[in-house]
């Protein structure tokens, strides 16, 4: 996304996870990464790397300070990590209704945020069509983004 918006050429490096990445931009293997920020906060605030943007719609708690990308000036690069919970098709409502408001007592109780927090991430809930709408909204964004960019499977 980032270098089908920048128009530049860059080479994507593909790890197996986030942390083996910060590694190498650490070691300077490679000059940039799009990583969660539980890997790169500590290297962050002791200067050993420089956040440039995030990529949330909104700042991170986390870090206040470091401007989004929309408000650096790449106003299509909103791009983030999130979770849903799915039940097989067919699921009687009352018994989607009954694990949703239960999901969402789970969600909302103290402990939880506190542990999503303390891991990066903002604990979000929201309704099934709500979830559905951003699946569909999302779905659309990434078959725009493959098209232009001429992704293709390997």
């Amino acid at each position: 996304m980032f270098k089908n918006l920048a128009h530049i050429d860059i080479v994507h490096v593909a790890y197996k996870g986030g942390i083996l990445s910060v590694q190498d931009l650490l070691a300077g293997n490679v000059q940039i990464v799009f990583s969660d920020a539980l890997p790169v906060m500590q290297h962050i605030r002791a200067g050993k790397l420089r956040a440039l943007a995030v990529t949330s719609p909104e700042r991170s708690p986390l870090a206040p300070d470091i401007p989004t990308c929309v408000e650096s000036g790449m106003p299509g690069l909103v791009a983030v990590n999130w979770w849903g919970v799915f039940l097989p098709a067919g699921t009687p409502k009352p018994i989607a209704d009954k694990f949703h408001a239960d999901l969402i007592k789970v969600m909302q109780s103290a402990d939880v945020k506190e542990k999503f927090a303390n891991l990066g991430v903002d604990a979000v809930t929201s309704t099934p069509a709500e979830l559905g709408a951003y699946l569909k909204s999302e779905t659309v964004k990434y078959a725009k983004l493959i098209k232009e960019a001429g992704i293709k499977g390997e």
